[in-house]
């Protein structure tokens, strides 16, 4: 029966070919790579990745590399780089082609990456006008690839293959001169049957690689474009009478808790005189041999596929999960009529069942939340030819930080990777190599190929070809169909298939919005408002976020309020954040400094790009971590702690798991005063079911507070035992509680402080005390210097300060042009009035501004006191005048550059925001002032610290303290402030053009507005978190005093006035 689907195929094939070339005027020179109806010739049909070893003790070891069957071509090729296809050498593929001249390449890898041409970034379009299935002659460049390889004699009389995992995107190959075949489709396997073109001893492989072919219209994603061979390539040989496939279901039966087992085994059959062979399917569990699953005697015709097929159930099954990646292991044996061994594999196996209920995705019958991210494969270096020890790297980070999904975006990833998944436990989504993104810019749009019969084969083809490879993987829980290519009757085909052949897996695709050839609602950034909405009404399928928050430079703002509407609905499971990994590429200037490059850095060779639009990752392309994953973290935890009564001490912790209870988990707590810990212990065993919940109660009555101090409740739970990448003593979940057992500290009489002196004349005004001085000159309205035992705190005076350099967020929704009448204001501001006076030891100095652009009025308060504390009050009165909001309220400062050292009370200790500061708990902490930049891959608004009570810069034996009013954001800068700022004139990097110099920059505000984070390129900060001026007055209120070295700066900090 499959020889006569294989036959019928073939003959469709050949009549679709025919017209097409009907339909091409007679024209008998269009080229496969320009021919959307031949996506392949000679290849081998997909099939389920596996090796067959000679051995059961060799398939075990599952290293390839230890078969005598196995010779790898991965390594140094001959290489030669044409930047067109006229222009190639046309007989380089001969046996007496003399390739000694040409030059070395690394595979896998890009020639992009190693000297040829340039590395392209675009996100949405391609890199040449759209035209399908055309694309440019003139700067389609093409590799050519030489190396030889050895057959060893033992190899005779079997069937020998060339296996290439991965080739963007298109290629030929011959074998000793002779054509072989063609493929394109460059993340999926193209094997070819080479066992008639070899001999014994050394044999020569060519290549001819295209940068770009019509299958460049399906490979549009939002990534580098770079050409070569990007995955392994090798030569391998089984038996005449081989398996050359399988297909291993381990579904669950959830009412008997048993599992259903079903496995089917392609057999080919290349002998003319054979007998029966004998089969053997074991499972195992832990090691140990749990049954035999199957025996079976085969024959077949010569040149036939026969299929073996059976079921069984299989007691006391445990399930597999993220959470529990319990793997059976699965190995299958081919005996030959002697008893001799033929070829022995393996395959990992969990049982599980994945269905849509009652509007929920169950697995293993219960509602999944999916902590997700979306992964392009990528190395710094190495391109998208990544290492396993980057896939290892990558899923400790994962689990490290609370991520329980991935998306393989936007291709099946490599093979190994799954594997991975399966053991350390991750949700994979698969999808399928088809974007077709830029067809947004043909007069047609997307229905030009989503709709046309002649690119029907193509959706086929990558569709099958990525089921059929990976359809034994137990962590893919669903099938995507592709990303951003419209929607059309070639994707409807696809579905169609893809249920017909794995209908344990549900098919989504967001483009198909909520059309029935979607089983899964799964659209990309949608705001709270949509999903909240959705979810209200949603009755058949659930909704996941296949995008959202766009992790682009400093972002992933508001994360915690999309997941507080998640909990809030059942029809809501998560989502999936954008994306990962900075896809950046390792460059050097031409001082020797290293830096990350993006788009736009490599030369003219092809200028349109999209910047750093590539650099969206919660980690850096060094795997090193960005600050915005530590956000990731804390609202991901799958432990909850609420507060429920803090004045009784009554706290309520719930296991948000899905599968596994919190034995694995140790509690603690831990009481803290002003940072430093007063009582801690721990909290013994909560073996809580998922979704169980239980109240602890702290006995606060034992507490004593002192005068000033600030308590907090820190609650942690850490791994007991080392497990799935995840170290001992791990912190997986915590929180923080401000307890309401303050008791007020007495404040002083300023008329026991050291006496003071005001001095006035037309200059300035002078406030001296006590081996301190303050001046404010009258011209500008500001505190312009400070000293303090004779040495000047300030270079730059305490000026009023509205901007904020804009992240790549801001850029998206245009606030620099929207908002760019407050980026000079603080030196647009009018002197109104400057008053100065003293009564009671306290002097006061009065300040009024007046912006003319935006009709505010701006009122400064000073009050100086005998210690050397300078109190400030500064507000923004609105004129009720229609003006954009304000990126920022505050004041700034600049310090000399020894100042160097800065400790705060506040959050920490990473970077936080207005909409990004539930993983920054409240603490003491300290670092250099150069320590606070995070040096993005743009330079931007970076080191900013919330809810802090005071911060303290720090230099030889002087410094100055910032005493919140009672709290205020301060952020510290080595170097001036407007180096942040966007020049759209300039191609910036972080770390090139962040350099320490001799000043501090010293930023205390109210607040800023949020850094955003629904998407980069026009979503807005949440109103919530931003600074409208139309009729609101903000008023920011803070003091600062100067203090000598070994000062115990928390005592200081509590500094009260009676005012």
């Amino acid at each position: 029966m499959k020889n006569q689907v294989l036959i019928g195929a073939g003959i469709f094939a050949l009549v679709a070919v025919l017209i097409f070339m009907k339909n091409v005027s007679g024209n008998k020179n269009i080229p496969e790579w320009e021919n959307p109806l031949i996506f392949q010739v000679n290849r081998e049909e997909p099939r389920a990745h596996f090796f067959p070893f000679e051995s059961g003790r060799l398939a075990l070891k599952r290293d390839f590399g230890q078969s005598k069957f196995f010779e790898p071509l991965n390594g140094i090729w001959k290489f030669h780089f044409s930047p067109s296809p006229d222009q190639r050498p046309k007989s380089f593929h001969e046996p007496d082609f003399d390739a000694s001249g040409w030059d070395d390449i690394k595979v896998p890898g890009h020639w992009e990456l190693q000297g040829w041409s340039v590395p392209i970034y675009l996100d949405e379009e391609y890199p040449f006008p759209p035209d399908p299935p055309f694309v440019p002659r003139d700067y389609n460049s093409v590799g050519s690839y030489i190396r030889t390889f050895r057959i060893p004699s033992y190899w005779q009389d079997r069937d020998i293959f060339i296996r290439f995992s991965g080739v963007r995107s298109a290629f030929y190959v011959w074998i000793n001169g002779q054509f072989v075949g063609y493929s394109q489709g460059s993340k999926t396997p193209a094997e070819f049957d080479i066992t008639s073109y070899v001999g014994s001893g050394e044999n020569k492989v060519a290549v001819e690689v295209y940068r770009f072919s019509d299958g460049s219209y399906l490979e549009g994603q939002d990534t580098w474009r770079v050409s070569g061979m990007e995955r392994d390539v090798y030569v391998y040989s089984m038996p005449k009478v081989h398996i050359t496939d399988f297909f291993a279901r381990a579904g669950l039966d959830l009412k008997n808790k048993t599992g259903i087992f079903k496995l089917s085994i392609d057999l080919r059959n290349k002998e003319r005189f054979t007998g029966n062979y004998l089969i053997r399917a074991v499972l195992t569990s832990s090691g140990r041999r749990t049954r035999t699953v199957y025996d079976s005697t085969a024959s077949s015709v010569l040149d036939s596929i026969t299929t073996v097929q059976f079921k069984t159930r299989v007691q006391n099954v445990i399930p597999w999960s993220a959470e529990d990646p319990h793997l059976y292991l699965l190995q299958v044996t081919l005996t030959d009529p002697y008893g001799k061994v033929v070829e022995s594999f393996v395959q990992q196996v969990g049982f599980k069942r994945v269905e849509i209920k009652n509007g929920n995705l169950l697995l293993n019958g219960k509602a999944v939340m999916f902590r997700g991210v979306n992964r392009h494969e990528w190395d710094p270096v190495l391109g998208r030819s990544i290492t396993e020890e980057t896939m290892i790297k990558d899923i400790q980070l994962m689990k490290q930080h609370n991520i329980n999904a991935v998306r393989t975006s936007h291709y099946p990833n490599q093979e190994r990777w799954y594997e991975l998944c399966n053991k350390y436990g991750l949700y994979v989504i698969d999808e399928a190599n088809i974007e077709a993104h830029g067809m947004r810019f043909h007069k047609q749009k997307y229905g030009q190929i989503t709709n046309h019969p002649d690119w029907k084969g193509q959706w086929l083809d990558r569709g099958k070809r990525m089921v059929e490879r990976d359809k034994n993987q137990p962590s893919i829980i669903l099938w995507s169909m592709g990303n951003e290519a419209g929607d059309g009757k070639n994707f409807e085909s696809l579905y169609s298939w893809i249920k017909k052949r794995d209908p344990s897996r549900p098919v989504v695709y967001e483009s198909a919005r909520q059309e029935t050839h979607t089983d899964i609602v799964f659209p990309m950034y949608k705001d709270l408002e949509f999903i909240s909405s959705y979810a209200e009404t949603a009755t058949d399928r659930p909704l996941i976020l296949c995008e959202y928050a766009h992790a682009m430079g400093n972002s992933v703002g508001n994360l915690q309020d999309y997941w507080d509407t998640f909990e809030r609905y059942a029809a809501l499971q998560g989502g999936f954040i954008w994306d990962w990994v900075d896809q950046v590429i390792k460059k050097t200037d031409n001082t020797g400094y290293e830096y990350w490059a993006y788009g736009g850095d490599f030369g003219d060779e092809f200028i349109e790009n999209d910047s750093n639009f590539c650099a969206n990752g919660l980690i850096a392309a060094d795997r090193s971590l960005n600050p915005h994953i530590f956000e990731v973290k804390k609202v991901y935890q799958p432990v909850k702690f609420e507060a429920v009564d803090l004045q009784n001490g009554k706290v309520r912790v719930t296991n948000r798991y899905d599968f596994i209870d919190l034995q694995h988990l140790q509690f603690s707590y831990r009481i803290t005063g002003d940072g430093k810990t007063e009582l801690a212990g721990t909290l013994g065993q909560l073996n809580l079911k998922p979704g169980e919940s239980r109240t602890l109660t702290f006995n606060l009555s034992a507490m004593i507070p002192k005068p000033g101090t600030e308590y907090f409740l820190n609650i942690e739970s850490r791994t007991r035992q080392a497990q799935r990448l995840v170290p001992k003593d791990h912190l997986v979940a915590w929180e923080q509680f401000r307890l309401p057992i303050s008791r007020l500290q007495m404040p002083s009489n300023p008329e026991n402080l050291p006496p003071l002196q005001l001095h006035e004349n037309n200059d300035f005004i002078q406030v001296t005390g006590v081996e301190f001085e303050v001046i404010f000159q009258r011209d500008k309205g500001y505190l312009s210097q400070y000293t303090y035992k004779n040495v000047h705190l300030l270079d730059s005076g305490l000026e009023p300060h509205f901007w904020r350099a804009p992240n790549d967020n801001d850029l998206g929704n245009g606030m620099p042009r929207r908002t760019g009448l407050w980026r000079h204001a603080g030196n647009e501001l009018s002197l109104q009035a400057l008053n100065g006076t003293l009564d009671k030891n306290v002097a006061t100095i009065e300040v009024i501004f007046g912006h003319d652009n935006t009709g505010t009025v701006l009122e400064t308060h000073y009050s100086i006191y005998g210690n050397g504390l300078v109190s400030i009050n500064q507000q923004l009165i609105p004129s009720g005048k229609k003006v954009p909001e304000i990126p920022r309220f505050g004041m700034k400062m600049t310090l000399p550059g020894d100042f160097s050292e800065v400790e705060w009370f506040g959050r920490g200790p990473h970077e936080s925001y207005w909409d990004r500061k539930t993983s920054a708990a409240v603490g003491h902490y300290s670092g250099t002032v150069w320590e606070q930049t995070f040096p993005y891959i743009r330079p931007q608004e970076t080191g900013n610290k919330t809810d802090v009570r005071w911060m303290a810069l720090k230099g030889d034996s002087l410094g100055l303290m910032a005493i919140g009013e009672p709290t205020f954001d301060g952020s510290v800068h080595q170097y001036p402030y407007a180096d942040l700022d966007y020049n759209p004139k300039s191609q910036r990097h972080g770390k090139l053009d962040l350099r320490p110099k001799d000043q501090v920059d010293w930023l205390i505000d109210y607040r800023q507005m949020g850094v955003g984070g629904d998407n980069s390129w026009g979503a807005r900060p949440h109103d919530e978190y931003t600074l409208p001026v139309d009729t609101i007055k903000y008023e920011l209120q803070f003091g600062i005093i100067p203090f000598d070295k070994g000062t115990d700066l928390m005592r200081l900090s509590k500094i009260s006035i009676e005012r």
